[in-house]
C-alpha cells in the first residue's frame, strides 16, 4: 500500500471516529462511551499479540508506567471528547483537538526535552490564535456549554501532549504495540468502575445505531486504527506518519457536515488552516549544519482521537 493510500486510511478512520463518538454519546455517559472504545481496542490489541506471542510486562514500574499513560492518553482525553461532544460539533471538536502538536512542542520544552527556536514559539503563537478563531472566542452568540465543549476537546488534546512527553521520556525502549496495549488495557480497568456507576445511575439507550458506532470506534477507529499507525511509523518514520495529522480535520468536518447535517461554520477551516500552518512551523526542520550534528526537533505528534 502507497504512503499516500496508508495515510489517508487512517485519516478516514480517525475522521469518522468524531461521528461515532457524536452517535454513541446521545444514549451512553462519557465514562461508558470511553471505557467502551478503550476495552473494544485492547481486545483487538491482545489478540494480536497473542498471535505475536507478546506478552505485557507485569513488575511494578511498567504497570505504574502503563497506568500513567492510561489516564493521560485514554481515560481523560477519551471523556473529555465524548463529555464535549454532547455540547458542540463533532466537527468542531476534531478541529479544536488537532492542536495537539502545539501541546506536545510546549510540554517537551518544558520537560527540557526539546528546544524551541523562534520559528517554533511564532507556530505556537499562530496555533493558539487558530484555536481561538475555531472556539469562536470572542463570539457574541458563543453559549456558555458551547464555551465549555470546546475547552473539553483542547483539553482532551492537552492530555494527549502530556501522554506523548512522558512516553518519549520513560518509554522510548518499549515497543510501541506493547505500550499501546498496555495503555488500553490499564485504562479499561481503571474506567470500568466509572463506567458502570454513570450507567447505572443515569441509564442506558441502545439503538443498533449507538452499538454499531460504539463498536467501530473500538475496535476499529481505536485497536485497529493504533496497530496501522505504529505499523505506518515502523515504515514511513515518524515524520511521515505524522502526515496524517494535516488530514484528520479534513475527513471529521466533512462527515460531520455531510452525515450528521451539521452546520458548516467558516471560523472551522479558517481557525484550522491556522492550526495547522501553527504545526508547520513548530515541526519545522532546521537546516543541517555543515560540521556539528543537528540539533534535536520536535516531531509532529499524532494521537488516536
Amino acid at each position: 500500500m502507497s504512503l499516500m493510500r496508508r495515510l489517508l486510511l487512517l485519516a478516514f478512520i480517525w475522521g469518522w471516529s468524531f461521528l461515532f463518538i457524536k452517535v454513541s454519546v446521545e444514549g451512553m455517559t462519557p465514562f461508558t462511551v470511553a471505557w467502551g472504545r478503550i476495552t473494544l481496542g485492547a481486545l483487538v490489541l491482545v489478540l494480536f499479540m497473542r498471535r505475536q506471542s507478546l506478552r505485557l510486562p507485569t513488575d511494578r514500574l511498567m504497570l505504574r508506567h502503563f497506568a500513567v499513560i492510561a489516564v493521560a492518553g485514554s481515560v481523560l482525553p477519551f471523556t473529555l471528547l465524548a463529555w464535549g461532544e454532547q455540547r458542540i460539533t463533532s466537527a468542531l471538536t476534531a478541529v479544536l483537538n488537532a492542536s495537539t502538536p502545539l501541546f506536545t512542542a510546549l510540554f517537551a520544552f518544558l520537560a527540557g526535552q526539546e528546544r524551541l527556536r523562534r520559528v517554533q514559539v511564532l507556530g505556537l503563537a499562530v496555533g493558539v490564535v487558530g484555536v481561538g478563531v475555531v472556539a469562536g472566542l470572542g463570539g457574541s452568540d458563543l453559549r456558555s456549554s458551547a464555551i465549555a465543549g470546546s475547552l473539553a476537546s483542547i483539553a482532551a488534546g492537552a492530555c494527549y501532549g502530556v501522554h506523548i512527553t512522558y512516553s518519549r521520556r520513560y518509554l522510548t525502549d518499549v515497543p510501541p504495540v506493547i505500550t499501546a496495549t498496555g495503555q488500553l488495557v490499564g485504562g479499561s480497568l481503571l474506567l470500568a468502575p466509572l463506567a458502570v456507576g454513570t450507567s447505572v445511575a443515569h441509564g442506558l439507550s441502545l439503538t443498533p445505531t449507538r452499538v454499531v458506532s460504539i463498536v467501530l470506534l473500538g475496535a476499529v477507529g481505536t485497536g485497529f486504527a493504533f496497530l496501522l499507525h505504529y505499523r505506518n511509523i515502523s515504515t514511513l518514520g515518524p515524520t511521515k506518519a505524522s502526515l496524517v495529522t494535516y488530514i484528520i480535520p479534513v475527513v471529521a468536518v466533512a462527515v460531520g457536515v455531510l452525515v450528521l447535517d451539521e452546520a458548516f461554520e467558516w471560523r472551522l477551516p479558517i481557525g484550522g488552516a491556522l492550526i495547522i500552518g501553527g504545526i508547520a512551523l513548530v515541526t519545522a526542520r532546521r537546516p543541517a549544519p555543515a560540521v556539528a550534528a543537528p540539533a534535536t526537533e520536535i516531531t509532529p505528534a499524532v494521537v488516536p482521537d
